[in-house]
């Protein structure tokens, strides 16, 4: 990165503070700025604040699902844009096409593996349209 260019932001909202703690050292040695959230009650107002690159959402949290989160986020039109990553042991087929369905950029498969994880957020970094300025 030149001296001009700020890290990209990653939203990570997780409830297992162990979790939390793997994504974010993972994202933060891949050299993204990161904001954490513990649960989802105060995801919309953060993302509003912090204007994320991404989302890296767990979808089993106890407050509030991530299948309900990604509702409110897609049904917002200032933040549906936003890329929305869902972490999850939830990896059949079907669950595959119910995260897609419902508003999912993506997913990455609990366990994660910190290489494959990185490289999983950076290709869907990559892919994300660029905002207009």
């Amino acid at each position: 990165m030149g001296a001009d260019d700020k890290a990209q932001i990653i939203l990570v909202v997780e409830d297992n503070v162990l979790m939390r703690k793997l994504f974010i050292r993972c994202l933060e040695e891949a050299g993204y700025s990161v904001v954490e959230a513990q649960d989802a009650r105060t995801v919309m107002d953060l993302m509003r604040e912090v204007r994320p690159d991404l989302v890296v959402m767990d979808i089993l949290m106890p407050d509030l699902s991530g299948m309900e989160l990604i509702k409110q986020i897609r049904a917002d039109s200032d933040l549906a844009p936003t890329p929305v990553v869902a972490v999850t042991n939830l990896a059949t087929p079907a669950d595959k096409r119910r995260l897609a369905d419902a508003g999912f950029t993506g997913h990455v498969s609990k366990p994660i593996k910190p290489k494959e994880f990185q490289g999983s957020i950076a290709a869907f970094l990559k892919a994300a349209p660029t905002p207009a300025l």
